[in-house]
């Protein structure tokens, strides 16, 4: 069993944002929020390839940002984490998906601003931890991506 865990953990460190045609190196706000959908996903205990599977649901249903996700109620997510047969933890997933991108929209606009308005790569892991449903593998993982440059990068 820990053998086939330690398979799945390498296998998601292995996965990367150009494995979904995202590049959150260029700063580009629908490369960052991509990446941080697909980063929530990959957190979880769930196979990268139904991670991935279920990104690309979300983002051909119209998910492209974080106030698209007040459009959909609890079921409507939930059917779209099903479609992309996420389904073994799809309510806690739909709910921290909701409240993540919820506090992201409502206390920094875009996932774009929360990177770009972030005096550090340990104030937005920091700010990234403060959420409900992004633990350090997910924080990790999405970081991994982002590199210095982006990170504080907003203009006055």
């Amino acid at each position: 069993m820990r053998e086939q865990c330690d398979e799945e953990e390498a296998a998601v460190a292995n996965m990367t944002a150009g494995d979904l045609g995202l590049k959150p190196d260029s700063g580009r706000a629908k490369d960052l929020y991509g990446w941080f959908l697909a980063s929530l996903l990959f957190g979880r205990p769930v196979q990268q390839e139904v991670s991935a599977a279920t990104w690309r649901v979300l983002v051909k249903h119209g998910l492209t940002s974080p106030g698209r996700f007040a459009e959909y109620d609890r079921e409507g997510l939930r059917a779209l984490l099903d479609e992309g047969h996420y389904a073994r933890i799809d309510y806690v997933m739909t709910d921290e998906l909701h409240e993540v991108m919820h506090r992201v929209k409502s206390e920094h606009g875009s996932v774009s601003q929360l990177v770009k308005r972030a005096g550090s790569r340990a104030e937005l892991k920091a700010t990234m931890l403060e959420r409900k449903g992004v633990g350090p593998k997910t924080a990790d993982i999405f970081l991994r991506e982002v590199p210095d440059s982006v990170i504080g990068s907003a203009t006055a």
